[in-house]
Formats: structure tokens, C-alpha cells, sequence
């Protein structure tokens, strides 16, 4: 008897039902944007301020606990990682419309990126246990959708939201449920349903055997959680030099620690400096003080991105001394580096841009609240068209040649930028939005395509420690430092076009990038095909043992 894995339809339930959390995410991580005019003008924050509720508040934390958490995917129960996942950043996001001052705002954001850190780890997982090799960037592609359809509904629900509220409480709010705002409400309603929805993952999602699709003999890891919380432990001092010492480190690579953390703390002090001396004190608000020293939203940006280079440095080096698969596969491989990259400064264009979208579009062409509904429509429509096509495509572009998909997403961020910069160059409303549609039909075609072939440069055991890794560039810098930079361009210059075109300014390093990684992919493949032989053949040999042993003792 067939169980529900197995059966031809069920994977793609999986593959629907994943999405659907995707979606949940980038709409509980996107609904900032839609309410930034809201919040700028109930807190007083500004669009720096904006970018670090948007970017940093939550890519620090998804990055500093997307390492442990992929590993405990890996590890343990995908799908129950998932659930706890999705419960928790779900309870955040609800919680975040409770937050009276932006300082709670912030701190309910982190709780968002730490929940939202176990999820596509687990879920990319998974998928390489339901598909195939061979449809590995289609059913990607599919599973990425989630973003623009999230992003997109963030756009449309959270402005109705807010103007249903308003229209039956009045823009005060002051006889409603527990004398909340709009926004706050439109925080609550996007948040609950996540908690029911962690149920229906429980109950009818099954745990699959791990590579069972590429002939690899299960082996379950007997202590998940201790692992996950030494990779964790990896990452943060002082538990990060334990670590050093528990792998016998000579004292070369305590030195090296030494410069991360100082390489750190100068990052902090010279950005933190200069980027307060750029900004007037209107813009320059303080946050609050500590030991006399004034806190501003720079000082808070700047310490958070040092935190989280400095801790995953802290991990790239106990990975390369302790695990040497994942040295050789991840942490050590130049085209796994190289593709780091490209998807960073992608991330950095494609955060920047969506960050801003509805302020630029109601502060420099006077739309209102209704254009949140039509680019959230846009959205939806155009960016799950192009994520849908895009795995399709770039799977026929890998048959075709070996270094297809890169070149792919050559073409696509090309024809992104080309349409971004048009969009907001335009004065003209109609060509605003056609222009958004085209950018958003491209911009997200790079996330199957380099996703599928992170995954194929790995064992099974590795898949989503493999997606964490990737995807720290993308929010460390991408995601933590595009809004940000926009935001603060914005606020020196008091031009919002220009600090937007000057974010989309990073395309040929994206390109570059992805030309350096196709000189080692094939290499780089045939090494993964490698590790996963020996990997085969150390499996059959521990399964193997016992019964040797006891022909040679009997």
C-alpha cells in the first residue's frame, strides 16, 4: 500500500501548501511597506528609520538563526520545524500591531525574522525529497511564487484593511476594539490566520526519507537539537571560542576571530559616524541613550550588520575547521561564493526598489491608498507569472547547456533594471505601472534558477544548511542594507528617485558575479557527484559492519 508521498498528486499538494507559507511570510515580512505612511506619520519615523523596521530589524535575526535552524531541518522533523516556524513569526507579526512606539516595533520585527528563518530551510528540504533533480528549478520556481503572491497581498490587504477600519472607526480609532489604528489592525489580521494554518501543516504533511530520490541511504542525526544549538553556539562569543578549542584551532584562527571582531567593531564606530554626519538632526532622531551616548536608528543599523558578519564569520570558520563536506561543498567552494554574491547585490536591487514602491508612488505622484490595491494586483499577477515561467525556462536553458540557468538570470536582471529605472524615471502614472509590471515579471526570475543550483552543488544532508548559506548575502546585504541605503540616500538629498536609481546602479556586479561562477560550475558539480558517492559508500559501509562483524567473530 502506497502511503501519501508516494501517491503521484500528493507532492504537489506539498509543493502548494509550502507556497501558500511562503506566501504567509512575505506578507507578515512585506506589510511594512504598505503601511509605512501609517507608521511615519503615528511614530514619527523616518525612512531611514522605515528601511531598518523593513530591512535590518528582521535580516539580522533571520540570518543569525537561519544557520541553526536549517541545520535542525536537516536534522530533525522538517515538517515540525516548519510548524513551529510559522506559529512563532506568526504570533510576532500579530503581536506587532500591540507595539505603541517604534522601539517595540522593531523588537516584534526580530521575533518575525527569527520564526521566518526556519522556513524555507525546511521547506526547500522537503521539496528536494518530493521532485526530482531534473525539476528541481521548475518546482523552485513554483515554490517561489509565494513571494509576489505574499508581497502582492501585503500591498492590497493591508491598505483595505487599514481603509475598512477606518471607515467603520473613524481615522482616530478611538471607539475601536481596544482603541486601535488601522494599521495596527491590519498587523493582527495578517498575523492570526498563520496559527491556524501551522495546524494544517501537522496534520497533513508527511515527513519523506531523506535523498530517497537520489539513492542515498537515510541517516538520521541522533541529537538535532544539540547540534542545532552548537551551530548556534558556533556563531555567538564566547561560546564561538569554545568551539575553536573543542576543534583543536591552532592559534592562527583565534587571530583571525580576533580580526572579525575587530573588522566588526570598526564597521560600527566609522559608519555609524559618518552616515550621522550626513543626516540633519530632524532626520537623525535619537532613539534613546545608553551610558549618555545617544542611540540613533545609524547607530542601530550599523551595529546590527556587524553583529551579523561578525557571527556568521564565526560560522563560515568553525564549518571550514569541523565539517569538512560542508567546507568543501559551501563554505569553501568559489562558485557557491560566487552565486553568494550575484544574489546579494539582486537582493540588494530588488528590496530597495519593492521597499519603496508605495512611498515613492503617493509622495512623488500623488496616488493614494487605492494604488496599494492595483500594485499589489500587479504584483501578484506579473511577479507569479514570472517566478512560474522562469523555473520552466531556466530548466530547458540547463538542458540546453550546462551553464543555462546563469545565463538566464543574466538576461532577466537586465531586463529588470532596464524597466525599474523606467519606472521611476517616468512622470506619467500609466507608464509607472506598466513599467512595475514589467520589473516585477523580471526581478523575481533569479530565485529559482540560482536556488536550484545551490542544491545541486550539494549532498542531501546539506540542502538547507546550502539555502541558509545562500541566503545570507541576500539578507545581510540585500536585505539589511537595500531599504537602509535608500532610505538614508532619501534623507541626505531629500530625493527618493535618486536614492532609488542609485540602488538599481549594482547590476554588473550581479552580472559579473554569475560570469565568474559559470567558469567553476561544472567543477563544482562534479565534485557534489563526488561527495555524494562517498557519502553512498560510507552509508552501505556503516549498514554493512555489523554483519561482518559477526561472520568474523562467529
Amino acid at each position: 500500500m502506497h502511503t501519501n508521498h508516494e501517491r503521484p498528486w500528493y507532492r504537489w499538494y506539498v509543493l502548494f501548501i509550502l507556497t501558500v507559507i511562503y506566501a504567509f511570510s512575505y506578507v507578515d515580512r512585506q506589510i511594512v511597506t504598505i503601511l509605512a505612511p501609517y507608521l511615519k506619520k503615528d511614530m514619527g519615523i523616518s525612512d531611514a528609520q522605515l528601511g531598518l523596521l523593513y530591512g535590518t530589524s528582521f535580516a539580522l535575526f533571520y540570518c543569525v538563526f537561519g544557520i541553526p535552524l536549517a541545520r535542525l531541518a536537516d536534522g530533525w522533523s522538517r515538517v515540525r520545524t516548519l510548524a513551529l516556524g510559522l506559529s512563532f513569526w506568526s504570533a510576532m507579526t500579530a503581536m506587532s500591531g500591540l507595539s505603541r512606539n517604534f522601539a517595540q516595533l522593531g523588537a516584534a520585527r526580530i521575533g518575525v525574522g527569527v520564526g521566518e528563518a526556519s522556513a524555507t530551510p525546511a521547506a526547500i528540504s522537503l521539496l528536494g525529497d518530493y521532485f526530482e533533480r531534473a525539476k528541481r528549478g521548475t518546482v523552485l520556481a513554483l515554490y517561489s511564487v509565494g513571494v509576489y503572491v505574499g508581497a502582492g497581498a501585503s500591498l492590497a490587504i493591508g491598505g483595505s484593511i487599514v481603509a475598512a477600519w477606518e471607515h467603520a472607526y473613524g481615522k482616530g480609532g478611538v471607539s475601536a476594539p481596544l482603541g486601535l489604528s488601522g494599521w495596527q489592525a491590519s498587523f493582527m489580521c495578517v498575523g492570526i490566520p498563520g496559527l491556524l494554518f501551522a495546524l494544517i501543516v501537522l496534520l497533513t504533511i508527511r515527513e519523506p526519507a531523506r535523498g530517497r530520490l537520489d539513492a542515498v541511504a537515510p541517516r538520521k542525526d541522533p541529537h538535532p537539537f544539540m547540534h542545532a544549538i552548537r551551530d548556534l553556539g558556533a556563531m555567538v562569543p564566547p561560546w564561538s571560542w569554545l568551539t575553536l578549542r573543542s576543534l583543536g584551532a591552532p592559534r592562527r584562527e583565534y587571530l583571525r576571530n580576533a580580526m572579525y571582531l575587530l573588522l566588526a567593531i570598526c564597521v560600527v564606530v566609522f559608519a555609524t559616524s559618518a552616515t550621522n554626519h550626513v543626516l540633519s538632526a530632524s532626520r537623525n532622531a535619537r532613539i534613546g541613550t545608553v551610558f549618555g551616548m545617544a542611540v540613533t536608528s545609524n547607530l542601530v543599523q550599523w551595529l546590527a550588520i556587524a553583529i551579523a558578519v561578525y557571527v556568521c564569520s564565526n560560522w563560515y570558520q568553525a564549518t571550514r575547521l569541523g565539517d569538512v563536506a560542508a567546507h568543501r561543498l559551501i563554505t569553501g567552494s568559489k562558485t557557491f561564493f560566487c552565486l553568494t554574491v550575484a544574489g546579494a547585490f539582486l537582493a540588494f536591487a530588488m528590496n530597495a526598489v519593492n521597499g519603496f514602491v508605495f512611498v515613492y508612488a503617493s509622495r512623488e505622484l500623488g496616488l493614494t491608498a487605492q494604488a496599494g490595491l492595483h500594485l499589489g494586483i500587479i504584483a501578484i499577477i506579473a511577479g507569479g507569472a514570472g517566478i512560474s515561467v522562469s523555473g520552466y525556462l531556466s530548466d530547458c536553458a540547463r538542458r540546453r547547456h550546462a551553464l543555462g540557468r546563469l545565463y538566464f538570470v543574466c538576461f532577466t536582471v537586465t531586463m529588470f533594471t532596464a524597466a525599474s529605472a523606467i519606472q521611476y524615471v517616468t512622470r506619467d502614472v500609466t507608464v509607472f505601472y506598466c513599467a512595475y509590471a514589467v520589473a516585477t515579471f523580471f526581478v523575481p526570475m533569479w530565485f529559482g534558477p540560482l536556488q536550484a543550483t545551490t542544491q545541486d552543488l550539494v549532498i542531501p544532508r546539506l540542502r538547507g544548511t546550502a539555502f541558509a548559506a545562500f541566503s545570507l548575502g541576500a539578507n545581510i546585504f540585500g536585505l539589511g542594507l537595500g531599504p537602509y541605503t535608500v532610505g538614508l540616500i532619501s534623507d541626505a538629498s531629500g530625493d527618493l528617485r535618486l536614492a532609488i536609481l542609485c540602488a538599481l546602479a549594482v547590476l554588473p556586479v550581479s552580472i559579473g558575479s554569475l560570469l565568474l561562477a559559470s567558469r567553476t560550475l561544472v567543477a563544482s558539480e562534479t565534485v557534489a557527484r563526488a561527495e555524494l558517492d562517498r557519502f553512498n559508500a560510507d552509508s552501505v559501509d556503516e549498514q554493512l559492519a555489523p554483519a561482518i562483524e559477526h561472520q568474523l567473530t562467529h
